[in-house]
């Protein structure tokens, strides 16, 4: 057996969960725990220019970091400078000392390896340990990986990793490139392992590595409940057990535990991480997790549909999440252009002179049922229900956007009273279909909100009468109260819910401009100045 040393990265990796505020007491006790259960390596946070608020594990200098650590550890605490991020310049780092901080962890893109080695020098000059960590080294080919270990063993780092970016590895592809790597580097250097979880196989990989026969120490990464983004890391109370029970007891695994429970549960009760189907996709087509998360969070299209637009991402698109290329895929192949004056003609007919009820599928519609009852008994509304049949009342339109909500209404609807987008799959020849691409709204995420697209049909329809809006609720971090039934909810997969709100938000207030609108239950949402106000 290697030897082996468990790095914790949960300060770091972890932070992207929560924005790396965990604050500075947070940080304090958690760097304490992980040095009491013998935690050989900890990662403290980044080394960064970006702009930090108090209590998050970003970093400004060393000195900041130095102030937190636990007196008298035999813990080696590091620190990562992320090239491409806002990373801090190494020569702006101060020059290390005993007790504080005693390494950096250096990461770099293909295309930064150049400056990767000038910063690992500058690192190194400063009397840390360099550890070296190229991005997506599970997409290397043996050639470039052996290419890239030339260069490593001129610069002679304390360590140099191998990195599942994208969660693609199985124990194979794993045991194949250390090996490679282990025949190639200098004897002196430590080899590292990063994986994430998007296979489910980074407990498995670390097992793996644990019984390759080498005389090299090694490093494995883990971060506490596996927090991290997207599918998440190893757990490290999981490998320090394992470690305890197949080899030697060397750790306490309590410690880690009580991080978990006093910090890492709070978190993830609003904060969703590990695997998933989303991520599972993402790692099958070699691509950025948050490729698949962005459209699973739009709720309209399928699976087998997430699968095909993954597959259209172009390879040197694949390692890098670019949310306005996958927003253009999507839009594209959503969009099918008709021609639908007859139907906005026929639309229009109907709509003359009566107020428009929008039926969106907030709990509210529940809550506040007699209410609205009152409403269309009252004022006579011509009533639309948006990607959903309103058991509750009669409507006279259903406004269907996308694939998903017509796979889970296809058997009830009434095609004859049934507007459709024209991106939807399979249409009967006797619903109403409409321009997609016509509707969608100038945002990134709030571009395809069903009720806002509903909004811009009226525009086109030239609705003169008052747009009441009913259930049009707004979205809470509680997904379970977004909808009037559970069977719509869906995991917001870090699509940052605050921004939607503020999306749909702006959307709502331009179609005011043209529209009388006004909310009959209540709602996040707020307008600001009314169509014929002054």
């Amino acid at each position: 057996m290697s030897q082996v040393k468990i790095l914790d990265c949960t300060l770091r990796d972890g932070g992207y969960i929560n924005q790396w505020q965990f604050g500075r007491d947070t940080i304090q006790d958690m760097l304490y725990r992980f040095s009491k259960a013998g935690t050989d390596i900890v990662e403290c946070g980044f080394l960064t220019e970006q702009p930090r608020k108090e209590g998050q594990s970003l970093f400004h200098s060393v000195e900041e970091i130095n102030a937190l650590l636990p007196e008298n550890s035999n813990t080696l605490f590091v620190a990562m400078i992320a090239i491409g991020e806002k990373e801090m310049n190494p020569s702006a780092l101060s020059d290390a000392v005993p007790g504080g901080l005693g390494g950096i962890r250096l990461t770099f893109h293909p295309e930064e390896i150049d400056k990767a080695f000038c910063y690992g020098e500058m690192i190194k000059r400063k009397g840390y340990k360099l550890f070296m960590q190229p991005v997506g080294t599970a997409g290397y080919s043996d050639e470039e990986l052996i290419q890239l270990i030339k260069r490593i063993n001129q610069l002679n780092p304390y360590a140099f990793y191998l990195v599942d970016t994208l969660g693609t590895m199985y124990g194979k592809l794993l045991l194949r490139q250390v090996i490679l790597t282990d025949n190639n580097l200098d004897a002196g250097i430590k080899i590292g392992y990063h994986s994430h979880n998007n296979l489910q196989m980074s407990f498995a990989n670390a097992q793996k590595l644990l019984e390759y026969k080498t005389d090299r120490t090694v490093i494995i990464d883990s971060s506490a409940s596996g927090m991290g983004r997207g599918a998440g890391n190893l757990c490290t109370e999981l490998i320090l057990n394992y470690y305890n029970c197949e080899f030697e007891n060397r750790y306490n695994v309590l410690p880690i535990l009580e991080i978990v429970d006093k910090y890492i549960t709070a978190i993830s009760l609003t904060s969703r991480w590990g695997y998933s189907c989303p991520y599972f996709l993402a790692a099958a087509q070699d691509c950025h997790p948050n490729y698949a998360s962005y459209l699973m969070s739009k709720q309209t299209v399928s699976v087998s549909a997430v699968s095909e637009l993954l597959d259209q991402i172009p390879q040197e698109k694949r390692e890098q999440f670019d949310k306005h290329l996958i927003e253009r895929l999507y839009q594209k192949y959503q969009s099918h252009a008709v021609d639908d004056m007859e139907i906005i003609d026929v639309l229009r007919q109907k709509m003359e002179g009566r107020k428009i009820l929008i039926l969106a599928p907030g709990k509210s519609i529940i809550s506040c049922k007699e209410q609205i009852q009152a409403l269309i008994e009252r004022e006579k509304p011509l009533v639309i229900s948006v990607n959903f049949i309103p058991h509750e009342y009669e409507y006279d339109f259903l406004f269907l956007t996308n694939d998903r909500r017509y796979e889970e209404t296809a058997r009830e609807m009434d095609w004859n009273r049934t507007i459709v987008t024209s991106n939807v799959r399979e249409i009967p020849s006797d619903a109403m279909v409409v321009n997609y691409s016509a509707l969608l709204n100038t945002s990134l995420y709030a571009s395809d909100s069903a009720s806002t697209m509903l909004l811009k049909l009226l525009v086109k329809c030239t609705v003169k009468e008052d747009v009441l809006l009913a259930g049009m609720d707004g979205f809470s971090e509680d997904l379970m109260s977004n909808y009037y039934t559970p069977d719509y909810v869906v995991p917001s997969y870090d699509i940052p819910i605050h921004t939607k709100n503020e999306e749909i938000n702006v959307q709502l207030n331009k179609r005011a401009r043209e529209l009388r609108l006004a909310f009959v239950t209540p709602t996040l949402y707020k307008i600001y100045s009314q169509k014929d106000e002054d």
